[in-house]
């Protein structure tokens, strides 16, 4: 029998990966799309990321699989089918993480993204379409009620300082991921998780880890522009407190388009999801109501199923977005800006934003924990 048949974690064909659409495109934006490589490591040839990366899937997926009992029993399922649902789940992708290990070599490709795919490939095929869709819920309906606030505080600075406070709310908001262990026993801990304002306080002093900010703040505050690309990350605080007060103020000065995930990925917003929190928001702030009234704020689905991003696998209304005078990307997360596409090369301006959650992430960069990331490429440079 075909291992893919017995175990959905072993399919390798590149169309499953553009799920929900099943076709893909080029991101249009890539300098050289023929060298590109979504991902920072090839692990079947580094024996120590390799270990490293293998053991933290492992560990990740009782804490996926606590989630997931969560969002079932939340919309009434039955406790006996979920835990046989998650057990047949766990054995798959445990089954495929130890084939990896043994026989790196007979894996046709083997780095973080894929793993991700494997793993969601193993929830989908018991109908564990989103573990995290209860934690999301619940995050985003507790940052919203900071936002009015935030958004105030905001407009009330002068310019420049408004532009970096923007930088360091993405930066602060990007803490709030669950598929970084890290950040996961954070929430654990006494059970009190932190809050945006506490995190925006405590970020590490400029200049930070990678600290372009000076030449984008040079360059972006106030500009004109035809379009900007607005990759998002997760839901609650990074989302609502960081990554739209930023599309917000972009797009008083050209229209933006917010991208999102096309389908579930851990804690990573929806284009679905982002479609409803952009209603919400503009119920509560004039500004966002006005700019998505008028066609400055839209939104659109990557294609991408996976807390990463490979920009040669993208959806073709994507691609369509990217082929008009599009001027700036923004890449936020970690599984964005960092794992996936650090060192890509776009033809327009790109911004790359995250904090660095996780130790192997850290270690291989020569950052710390918690070290943040503002890589800033122009155009012309």
């Amino acid at each position: 029998m075909d291992l893919a048949e017995e175990n959905p974690c072993f399919y390798v064909g590149t169309d499953d990966h553009a799920d929900p659409l099943r076709e893909h495109a080029v991101f249009p934006l890539l300098a050289d799309p023929q060298s590109y490589v979504a991902g920072t490591w090839d692990m079947r040839h580094n024996h120590e990321q390799r270990t490293y990366w293998l053991g933290l899937f492992r560990s990740h997926f009782p804490l996926l699989m606590a989630e997931a009992r969560r969002e079932r029993a939340d919309a009434g399922a039955d406790t006996e089918a979920v835990e046989c649902a998650l057990n047949k789940a766990q054995s798959d992708f445990m089954a495929y993480v130890d084939a990896c290990e043994a026989d790196p070599d007979g894996i046709e490709r083997l780095d973080i993204l894929s793993l991700c795919w494997a793993r969601e490939r193993a929830l989908r095929a018991v109908g564990i379409a989103d573990p995290y869709r209860l934690a999301k819920a619940e995050h985003t309906e507790s940052a919203l009620g900071f936002l009015t606030a935030w958004l105030e505080e905001l407009d009330a600075m002068p310019r420049a300082e408004k532009w970096e406070s923007l930088l360091r709310g993405v930066l602060a908001g990007n803490l709030f991921d669950l598929g970084a262990t890290k950040t996961v026993h954070l929430y654990q801990e006494g059970g009190q998780a932190p809050t945006f304002h506490d995190t925006l306080s405590k970020l590490k002093p400029r200049p930070w880890f990678c600290d372009d900010a000076d030449a984008f703040l040079a360059e972006w505050p106030g500009r004109m522009f035809n379009k900007a690309l607005l990759f998002i990350d997760n839901a609650g605080p990074d989302v609502v407190l960081g990554m739209l007060p930023l599309a917000r103020e972009l797009a008083r000065y050209g229209r933006v388009v917010v991208v999102a995930n096309g389908a579930p990925s851990l804690n990573d917003v929806t284009i679905s999801e982002l479609d409803a929190l952009l209603e919400r928001v503009s119920a509560m702030d004039p500004t966002v109501a006005e700019q998505v009234r008028t066609g400055r704020m839209t939104t659109v689905s990557s294609g991408n199923w996976a807390p990463l991003i490979d920009l040669t696998l993208i959806s073709p209304e994507l691609a369509a977005e990217a082929s008009d005078g599009v001027d700036l990307v923004v890449l936020e997360g970690m599984g964005r800006a960092i794992e996936t596409n650090l060192e890509a090369k776009l033809t327009c301006d790109v911004l790359k934003m995250a904090m660095i959650k996780d130790e192997g992430v850290a270690s291989a960069k020569g950052a710390g924990l918690f070290d943040l990331v503002c890589r800033f490429e122009s155009a012309e440079s």
